[in-house]
């Protein structure tokens, strides 16, 4: 625990080990999913409005909504923790912000937004979807403040994000400091979480028609039903740690490559939304982050996520990618490279993505490193990585004319992010891709959170918000689009799902 904050990240990879009982090497077998769609039982165990599928940001926001909108509401989680992958994420957040932007002479408009999503995701995504999205992320912002979640007062571009909207929890708090915020919200409001209970499936009317009306689980091997007398609200996560199902939409993705999700990060939600008729889409958009440390093989342990007073450098000292390009530019750029990694060297004005102690720690372990000169970082690169520092110093000394010239003519870097790499101590961690974001899911409608089956209709009372959906992202996810898009997503099916007409 970090004192009087909640769970962190080390807190929660570290106390459940193998996490949940499920493999820290790639989550259940796909051969584990069933096709089984259980059948309306003679009796319910439990009864409840609104049953909401998952405790990270989509599931918890749900929640709130929808008790705040006077109904009783339930949360299932299959971990023996909440919060899944929003507990360990880097807490960054998109959104347009005229307050704190104009301070910092940013021009920014949610057509803008609207724009950099839609190509960043080759124009794959749900256009109403991401209207409704960018249109909504600030207000998503000011109802997370109003319930005393802080941000910091400026924005920068986290890595893949494109431009200057990007906000950070106060006090390096990262995705903890809102997945702990919205935790309290929920025990405030004695909203119920049913703890290490797995969705075993969700009870329709009928196999493929009808209306959904509640779930199976199980915990301790013991199987019950709850009803859900106005809706089932899906917010699963992604599958990103799941690597025999990641391998049926993208056979590069095997054992070797690392992952920044948590280990029960995996499908089998999503194989039980399909066996009552749920459509899919964007499956095989699986995206990388070069967000995992080479040393280690595993997510973070580094300095910053900043790229504006940053460079990218290969491994033999050479700059080989525009630092604030798409994320699966990155990766598949650093894919290209020797040992398929790199060096990511900052210097002290590039924004920092943990807390003093924590950067110490990872000093300390030699698992990113600071130096007070770039002389001195050049000998730290050759004496870990064999990388010549004439090169090195000579990459980094272009870089910063390129910078004084007001254009990146190699690569393209945007001037709005083009900064200098020039003012001590520097910080340098050795990088290279894992999965990160599966954009693809369940298909939803943009405008109500509503599952629509493979039939292009509405399935009555089910809704699904957050990761385990697609259409938001299209092939590429923006970065710091994630914790919105669960966020507003999230507040809308709990809010329509409350709107229901109730069964009881």
């Amino acid at each position: 625990m970090d004192k009087n904050k909640g769970l962190n990240r080390r807190t929660v990879l570290k106390g459940l080990g193998a996490g949940a009982g499920l493999a820290l090497t790639g989550g259940l077998s796909s051969a584990a999913y069933a096709a089984y769609a259980p059948a309306v039982p003679a009796k319910w165990d439990q009864t409840f409005d609104v049953v909401v599928i998952g405790t990270g940001y989509a599931g918890l926001s749900a929640a709130i909504e929808a008790h705040d909108a006077g109904v009783k509401v339930v949360i299932i989680e299959k971990a023996k923790v909440y919060g899944g992958n929003s507990l360990i994420s880097t807490g960054a957040y998109n959104c347009v912000d005229p307050e704190r932007q104009k301070k910092l002479g940013i021009e920014d408009s949610t057509d803008l937004h609207f724009r950099h999503t839609m190509s960043g995701g080759d124009y794959r995504n749900d256009p109403e979807k991401v209207r409704y999205f960018v249109d909504h992320a600030l207000d998503a912002l000011k109802w997370m403040e109003s319930l005393g979640i802080a941000f910091e007062d400026y924005t920068y571009t986290i890595v893949g994000a494109l431009w200057p909207r990007t906000h950070d929890p106060i006090n390096k708090g990262r995705g903890a400091a809102i997945a702990n915020g919205l935790k309290k919200q929920v025990d405030d409001r004695k909203i119920p979480i049913l703890m290490d209970t797995k969705l075993v499936g969700i009870v329709r009317e009928k196999p493929l028609e009808g209306e959904v009306l509640g779930v199976e689980v199980e915990n301790n091997n013991k199987r019950q039903f709850i009803k859900s007398n106005k809706a089932v609200i899906m917010a699963t996560g992604g599958f990103g740690a799941d690597v025999p199902f990641r391998l049926k939409y993208d056979s590069r993705l095997d054992d070797k490559i690392p992952t920044t999700n948590v280990p029960w990060a995996t499908g089998e939600a999503l194989v039980q939304a399909q066996n009552i008729g749920a459509d899919v889409i964007g499956m095989d958009y699986i995206q990388l982050l070069v967000s995992c440390n080479y040393i280690t093989k595993k997510f973070g342990d580094m300095p910053n996520n900043g790229i504006d007073h940053a460079v990218f450098l290969n491994f033999n000292g050479e700059r080989f990618v525009a630092e604030d390009a798409r994320r699966n530019v990155l990766s598949d750029a650093s894919l290209e490279q020797p040992e398929k990694a790199f060096i990511w060297l900052a210097d002290d004005q590039a924004q920092k993505r943990y807390a003093p102690e924590v950067l110490e720690r990872i000093f300390e372990k030699e698992l990113s490193f600071r130096a007070n000169s770039l002389e001195e970082m050049a000998k730290i690169c050759e004496k870990r990585l064999n990388t010549p520092p004439d090169k090195f110093l000579a990459s980094v000394a272009h870089y910063n004319e390129l910078v004084k010239a007001g254009e990146d003519i190699d690569f393209g870097k945007s001037q709005v992010n083009l900064k200098p790499v020039e003012k001590a101590p520097f910080f340098a961690w050795f990088a290279m891709a894992g999965t990160h974001h599966t954009m693809g899911g369940l298909r939803t409608k943009g405008v109500t959170g509503q599952v629509i089956d493979r039939e292009d209709k509405i399935i009555p009372r089910f809704y699904a918000a957050g990761e385990c959906t697609g259409g938001v992202h299209g092939t590429n996810r923006i970065g710091a689009n994630a914790i919105p898009d669960c966020i507003v997503f999230g507040r809308l099916t709990g809010q329509n799902a409350a709107k229901e007409t109730s069964k009881s």
